[in-house]
């Protein structure tokens, strides 16, 4: 399973004769913000109806389209994914699906870092996209592979990765699946996926 291709035809029904996708979007890159703190990359944001969403990536892009451009397309670069998370962010922001579409204040970042240890308690995490151990908490153990873990947790980087859908599909039943911060929060909500972003704005 694909889960940005899956994700986009699950909006893609949602938005089925509302006329909302012949609306324009915006892509943009803001280097003012500052990241999550489990996500890397330049800050593209999506503007679409008066909302404003986010995404991290190292591939960020600068363009004007529409929601309905993405559906039926392939998707198969980190380039179109990433855009692609970052119109189902604002999308969902918009139809009122989602929040906490941008990342936490720096003053919240070890708070957050915090409750997501205590969310983890001692399992045995596998990180879908880089993120460094150390954010996870002092002491965390990370594995090395998906059938060593108790939980998958899955940051934006991590939810376009090709393997990513597949991963979801053949440990959800087994194990805690966590999407992380901003960027995870259209996927999260088209998929009913667990996110983890408390303070997020």
């Amino acid at each position: 399973m694909d889960i940005v291709m899956d994700a986009v035809s699950k909006l893609k029904k949602v938005l089925h004769f509302s006329g909302c996708e012949e609306g324009p979007v915006v892509l943009q890159v803001n280097p003012d913000i500052v990241p999550c703190r489990f996500e890397k990359g330049a800050c593209m944001e999506a503007c679409f109806g008066g909302r404003t969403a986010e995404f991290m990536t190292f591939d960020p892009i600068h363009a004007t389209t529409k929601l309905e451009f993405m559906f039926g397309v392939p998707l198969d670069t980190p380039v179109t994914r990433g855009a692609a998370c970052a119109i189902l962010n604002v999308a969902t922001a918009f139809l009122c699906m989602s929040r906490n579409l941008r990342a936490c204040p720096p003053a919240c970042h070890d708070p957050c870092r915090q409750d997501l240890a205590k969310r983890l308690g001692g399992g045995r995490v596998f990180c879908a996209g880089a993120i460094p151990p150390v954010e996870l908490g002092s002491g965390r153990y990370v594995a090395e592979d998906p059938e060593s873990a108790d939980i998958i947790v899955i940051n934006g980087e991590g939810s376009i990765e090709p393997g990513t859908g597949d991963l979801i599909q053949k440990y959800g039943d087994s194990k805690k699946i966590l999407l992380l911060g901003p960027s995870t929060a259209g996927i999260a909500n088209l998929e009913k996926i667990e996110r983890f972003c408390p303070y997020g704005t």
